[in-house]
Order: C-alpha cells, then sequence, then structure tokens
C-alpha cells in the first residue's frame, strides 16, 4: 500500500512513480507470455502499463487486467492528480483483456468507461485469501475477541481493512435492534481509525461493547494473516458484511473465505453481493437497520434456517477455491495469448 504508517499519510506521487517504476524494471514484460495486472483500489501497479509504453517495452506481450476498483481513488481522492488518473482509465481501455468479479463491475465499469466494453472479457469469481494448507492458527488478541462464555452465542465476523462502503454506523444501528445473543467481530487495519471507518470504534478495541438487548460488539484492528482469518472463520457463524453503496465497490473478496468454508453470509444488496451469495445466505437492503437486525435475529433463532444458509454454503464452495480460480485464469489467459499470437503473426 502506498502508506507512510510513521507519517500517517499517501506517499507522494513523486514517490508512487519512483516505486512503481522501480516495479516496472522487476517485472520485465518480455520476460513472460502474459501480464496479469491487479488494479485494486490504491496499488501502484495502476501505473505499470504507462510506464512500460512510455519505455517501448511491453512489444507483444498481452496485458490483462484484473478489475478489483471500478473508479480508483488513489489519484483522485488520496493524491489528486488529473494526468495519471487519465492514465490509468486510459489502461483499461487499452487492455488486451479484463478480469471481471461478477456481472455487476461489468456494468458498472462499461457506463464510467464505454471503450471496455471492445475489450475481451471474463467474469471469475474472487478465489478465497486464506491457502489450502493453511491451518487456522489464533493469538491472543484474536482468541480474547473471538472468545464469548454465554452459551448458545451466535458469532458473526468481518475481517477487512477500512473503508468508506462499509456501514458500520448501520451495523451498529441494527445491533441496537436486536433481541438475540450475538458476538460481532470486526478485525482489520484502521477500525480505530474514526475518519477511515465512517464511525468512532475505538470504545470496543478489544472489550466487548453492549448493544441491544444481548448483542456484543468487539474491534480488533489489526491485520491477520492467512492461519489468523482461517480461525477467525472457523469460529464463526457467519460472515456479516454491511456495506453502502459507493462508487468503486463491486463486490467483497472476502465474502469467498468465508463461502469455501462452508460459512452462510449476511449482507447488504449492494454491488454485486447478492450474485455471491446467491441461497448461501441472505441480501438486506442497504441503509435499513430494522430488516438488517430481523436478519441476525433469524440466522440466530431459526436453526432449520440457519442449517439451510450452510448447507447452500457448502455446495457453493468450490467455486471459490484457488484452484478454481487459477484454471479459469489460465484459461483465459491462454485464450487471450493465441488472440495476440494470431493478431501478431507471432
Amino acid at each position: 500500500m502506498p502508506y507512510d504508517e510513521k507519517e500517517g499519510q499517501f506517499l507522494t506521487v513523486e514517490r508512487m512513480l519512483a516505486d512503481a517504476s522501480h516495479l516496472a524494471i522487476q517485472a520485465e514484460p518480455s520476460a513472460y507470455d502474459v501480464v496479469s495486472l491487479h488494479f485494486g483500489n490504491l496499488e501502484i501497479e495502476q501505473l505499470l502499463p504507462m510506464i512500460w509504453h512510455h519505455q517501448h517495452r511491453t512489444g507483444d506481450v498481452p496485458v490483462v487486467i484484473h478489475v478489483h476498483a471500478l473508479d480508483p481513488t488513489l489519484f483522485t481522492t488520496h493524491r489528486p492528480n488529473t494526468q495519471l488518473r487519465a492514465s490509468v482509465d486510459q489502461t483499461f481501455a487499452t487492455a488486451d483483456a479484463l478480469v471481471y468479479f461478477g456481472d455487476y463491475g461489468r456494468r458498472i465499469l462499461s457506463t464510467h468507461l464505454p471503450d471496455t466494453t471492445d475489450v475481451p472479457s471474463r467474469t471469475i469469481p474472487l478465489p478465497t485469501t486464506i491457502p489450502d494448507d493453511v491451518n487456522p492458527s489464533s493469538n491472543p488478541h484474536l482468541d480474547a475477541a473471538l472468545h464469548d462464555s454465554r452459551p448458545g452465542v451466535t458469532k458473526l465476523t468481518l475481517s477487512g481493512y477500512a473503508a468508506p462502503w462499509k456501514d458500520i454506523s448501520g451495523l451498529i444501528k441494527a445491533l441496537n435492534l436486536t433481541r438475540s445473543q450475538l458476538r460481532v467481530v470486526l478485525a482489520g487495519p484502521f477500525w480505530d481509525d474514526p475518519a477511515q471507518a465512517g464511525a468512532d470504534l475505538r470504545a470496543a478495541v478489544g472489550t466487548a461493547v453492549h448493544l441491544g438487548r444481548a448483542a456484543e460488539f468487539v474491534v480488533l484492528p489489526h491485520y491477520l494473516d492467512g492461519p489468523s482469518r482461517a480461525a477467525l472463520v472457523a469460529d464463526s457463524h457467519a460472515g456479516l458484511f454491511p456495506y453502502q453503496p459507493h462508487a468503486t465497490f463491486q463486490g467483497s473478496g472476502a465474502i469467498a473465505d468465508y463461502l469455501v468454508a462452508g460459512r452462510p453470509i449476511i449482507a447488504t444488496d449492494v454491488a454485486n453481493m447478492r450474485e455471491l451469495i446467491q441461497d448461501a445466505g441472505t441480501a438486506v437492503p442497504p441503509g435499513n437497520p430494522t430488516a438488517l437486525a430481523a436478519t441476525l435475529d433469524r440466522l440466530a433463532l431459526d436453526s432449520k434456517h440457519r442449517s439451510r444458509l450452510c448447507e447452500a454454503a457448502e455446495a457453493r464452495s468450490p467455486q471459490f477455491t484457488a484452484a478454481a480460480h487459477a484454471a479459469s485464469c489460465l484459461s483465459f489467459y491462454r485464450e487471450i495469448v493465441r488472440r495476440t499470437s494470431c493478431r501478431t503473426g507471432n
């Protein structure tokens, strides 16, 4: 991430360009059959195609962009730069291929950048971020956050960075309306920063805050590695994804961590959430704490309903493995390489 934690601010544009140029030299396109770039909201990889083009280094090597963010804010919000943002948009439109994680992403990007409709593309769901060979391994902070001595408590968790499209204020309103025994754990960097979280959650850092009749809310503002994420998911009854509409957001990658483990999802119906979840959870209207509270209570109190959701999650699990994702991507890469070879005569 192009962020200086000591200074508490994003790197300067000059520093980002220097880092991207160094990375562009390390990743020599001519050494590969295809270059796969992941365009998230903040990654400096967004600058690589521009740098390679200026250095005349891409040649006939196809560039495939995985579209993580539909409207990247690195050069509009964090470090505004009209020229660099224009180059990022141009890269989307001139790529050899695009990989979307849902039909929603394809529809929104083509509206924002109409030229992308002519770029070969494929929809491939994001896979779990937890490697297959990882064993769940907790730590004292995570153990304390997940521990609840009350019998029959339903644990719902969310792992990931704080972001403006995560509706934590709405979640807290919903928890204040619930009537069942719930423990909600929010784990990830910056959740103790009110500016990033969109709410002041510092009172819940490492300490359970009581909400509603019997709900408890805990914040663990630390990055979780693979083993820790596996432990978090394993100790969860469901994943909880309270989001709100946002221009750059197309769907949460963390959902796959839960589905691949057979855990159902409770989410708000924004972006491609419903597309991802289908019958392995419930998508509630955004901005409706009453509906979210009712959904949480039903999961906690209706055992048959929860079992049906778990069975559906288990059935969808194979679609979100790393192996399934890799196979789909490699198949698409080969197709793009063949197209490029035919076009160039190589």
